[in-house]
């Protein structure tokens, strides 16, 4: 009893002592203490919820800077690894940060048609995909794992003949000063270059995790504010390892032919479905993502299909590299991918295992 009247009004304090000093019957002074005991217990309740609530609110603001579960759920590791010497250009700093605690929503930058108009936007779960596929689903895939050797081949001969390849380039028709883009893989600018200069999207988002790639994409865009620029990667888990750069000047990284005991530049990748909350993606579409990150595209896809946040790309455009002797039974994810990427877009160019397009 004592805990709660220190929290009675001053003026039901009053009328208590007033009953007391008047030396009214014990069964009025009874009905009084009873009636101070539940004003109290109200005002302690109140009290309480009140702060549950701006605990809350004070943590939906911060959904999309600190929201770990899906990360948490789909697994992560370690970001600091031992220091060793590299010829990328790391600082300790690189180290120990995963990369992405910088990221902000990019939602105001956004143009109003993109943005949805419900304000709980951020709040909402993505209704997942379902991880199963159906009977027919699964005849199709089987189907295309049986051909993929004779369709990477092919797929692979048709795109790199001629200019073929700049298919990539051309077929975005669609861009305009209003769309937004994600560039994962920026490697040495080539792909970004060409899209602004001729599409000039309003926002150009490009992902790069080795460090003297990124700092060429810095220079190069230094005086254009459209594009936002971040030194890391994506896939399942976060995580950092020492990788060789690879291909013609450098153009091409190679995740286990260095790995942590020879590579020679360190990488960088986080969970994608975190980043894309951190982003802001549950606010708006995005035009296009283009991706393409030697391997790193079967986990990107896998975990933008998983989460439900396929639906905000109108644009999804990747590469394959499935013979990549680090990537896991590539004929039977790309095959599933691409029936669980008719469930929500359809085929716009197609280089089976090579280069391909799909829109909403």
């Amino acid at each position: 009893m004592g805990t709660f009247l220190v929290n009675i009004p001053r003026h039901v304090l009053s009328v208590l002592q007033k009953i007391t000093i008047s030396g009214m019957n014990k069964r009025y002074a009874k009905w009084a203490l009873v009636l101070a005991f539940r004003v109290a217990t109200v005002l302690f309740l109140t009290h309480n919820y009140n702060k549950v609530n701006s605990f809350k609110r004070a943590i939906n603001s911060e959904r999309f800077q600190n929201d770990l579960s899906y990360s948490q759920r789909r697994g992560s590791e370690s970001t600091n690894i031992k220091s060793k010497s590299t010829k990328c250009g790391e600082t300790n700093g690189d180290l120990v940060m995963a990369g992405n605690e910088g990221v902000k929503p990019l939602t105001e930058r956004v143009a109003a048609k993109f943005r949805s108009t419900d304000m709980s936007c951020a709040n909402k779960p993505f209704p997942k995909s379902n991880p199963q596929l159906t009977p027919e689903e699964m005849k199709r895939k089987q189907a295309c794992v049986n051909t993929w050797t004779a369709d990477h081949r092919k797929g692979s001969k048709a795109f790199w003949a001629g200019n073929t390849q700049y298919v990539r380039h051309t077929h975005l028709t669609y861009l305009n000063s209003d769309s937004v883009v994600f560039d994962i893989g920026g490697n040495k600018g080539e792909d970004a270059d060409a899209m602004i200069k001729k599409f000039h999207p309003g926002n150009y988002l490009v992902l790069e995790p080795i460090k003297t790639l990124y700092s060429n994409l810095v220079e190069m865009f230094k005086d254009n504010d459209t594009v936002l620029l971040y030194n890391f990667g994506l896939a399942r888990k976060n995580k950092q390892f020492h990788v060789n750069v690879l291909g013609h000047g450098g153009d091409a990284t190679s995740v286990f032919s260095g790995n942590d005991n020879g590579g020679s530049c360190l990488l960088r990748v986080v969970n994608t479905t975190h980043f894309l909350l951190q982003i802001g993606i549950p606010c708006y579409e995005v035009d296009l993502i283009t991706v393409n990150c030697e391997g790193c595209e079967f986990e990107i896809m896998e975990e933008v299909i998983w989460s439900g946040m396929i639906k905000q790309f109108r644009h999804v455009q990747f590469a394959t590299d499935p013979t990549l002797k680090h990537l896991q039974n590539a004929p039977e994810r790309y095959c599933e991918i691409q029936e669980k990427l008719k469930r929500t877009h359809n085929v716009s160019y197609q280089y089976k295992w090579c280069w391909e397009s799909w829109d909403s």
